[in-house]
């Protein structure tokens, strides 16, 4: 007995007890028990009287109920469905004078908590007792982590939505700037101006320009008009190393062009997405390579699919399986967000391009992209 009631004290101490019981004798006996344990202690001798003080406190979900089942005009089955009814989380406890089964079925299927056998044992009432105290501690606690949960799901959300906001507005204002660079240095470059200076401002706006293209992508990723169109992948990757060539130069690198066979067919593929492709693999290239060295691109028919491939000569890739993570980066020497090769990673998946990488020293990094 000591034990139990040194496990029911602390946990009762804050809640509140409803008694219902039809038999004065038996109601006063549990008020004077209990009310050493519970901080306020309400008693009905029916139904009526039960829901005239329970409906103002209907939300309080530190109240435990004790009820007879056997009531008079209203039984305490019905009483519980009535108080479930306006809080459907209350705790209730029946008690009753015989172990029917159907009652006992009944009473589990209107949701009373536990059930306590006439002539009340002590013992098994503060059992009963403790385990639904405990049951509402784990509700309460729960309820608590469920709404921290939401509250965390709201904050990421919110968060979420500011920083798509900052993205989009960091890219409309990057956009101007450097269009006024880019056109700038084709200005010159039409007055015949040629320093080394000019190169290397165009090599770090096009790096800048290529980084604002991938943040567009990723931005108006739900909202691309996914055209597709016949596409000559040959033309098409010339015109993008002839882009890149600038950066090359101003690295100190050289990029060479293998075509493996004569009037290879075209691909069927988005123009925007072979960009990225393209473009974020050549960019890779460049950043990685040692100093002075060349890129060599080759395309060409492999078992009868077109492919293109981007080889250069630098550090060796460790994590062949994580380059394409979002974020990710195999050195943090290097600048960069980890984006570009996930953007490839996602277009290879959509459009179920294979990708085939292979490092060594011997014969340097490779990827490879069969169509």
């Amino acid at each position: 007995m000591k034990t139990l009631v040194n496990i029911l004290q602390p946990l009762a101490q804050d809640k509140s007890i409803l008694i219902i019981e039809d038999n004065l004798e038996i109601l006063e006996y549990l008020s004077q028990l209990l009310r050493r344990f519970f901080s306020v202690t309400y008693t009905a001798i029916d139904a009526v009287k039960a829901l005239e003080i329970y409906e103002p406190l209907a939300k309080n979900n530190s109240m435990v109920v004790i009820t007879d089942i056997n009531l008079g005009k209203t039984s305490g089955i019905d009483l519980t469905y009535a108080l479930k009814h306006l809080n459907p989380q209350q705790k209730v406890i029946a008690i009753s004078g015989t172990e029917d089964k159907d009652l006992f079925v009944e009473s589990i299927r209107c949701g009373i908590d536990n059930f306590i056998v006439k002539p009340i044992n002590t013992d098994e009432l503060f059992k009963a007792l403790i385990n639904v105290l405990k049951k509402m501690e784990y509700d309460s606690e729960l309820t608590k982590n469920r709404k921290l949960l939401e509250d965390s799901q709201k904050y990421a959300i919110q968060l979420l939505a500011e920083q798509d906001q900052f993205l989009k507005n960091a890219i409309h204002e990057i956009h101007t700037p450097l269009a006024v660079i880019i056109t700038n240095i084709d200005l010159l470059r039409i007055e015949k101006i040629e320093n080394e200076s000019l190169n290397s401002i165009e090599a770090a706006a096009r790096i800048i320009e290529n980084s604002y293209e991938d943040m567009t992508y990723l931005m108006k990723l739900n909202r691309i008009n996914d055209t597709k169109e016949n596409i000559n992948i040959v033309s098409f990757i010339k015109k993008r190393i002839n882009y890149f060539t600038c950066i090359a130069e101003a690295n100190k690198l050289s990029f060479s062009t293998i075509v493996g066979q004569a009037n290879l067919p075209e691909i069927y593929f988005s123009e925007l997405k072979l960009s990225r492709l393209v473009d974020n693999t050549l960019s890779n290239a460049i950043k990685y390579s040692k100093r002075p060295t060349n890129i060599s691109v080759t395309i060409g028919l492999q078992k009868g699919n077109v492919f293109f491939e981007i080889r250069n000569y630098g550090p060796i890739i460790e994590e062949k399986e994580k380059i394409f993570e979002r974020y990710y980066r195999e050195s943090e020497q290097k600048s960069g967000y980890g984006l570009g090769l996930h953007i490839v990673a996602q277009i290879c998946n959509e459009e179920n391009v294979k990708v085939e990488v292979s490092s060594s020293k011997r014969r340097g990094t490779s990827f490879r992209y069969i169509f």
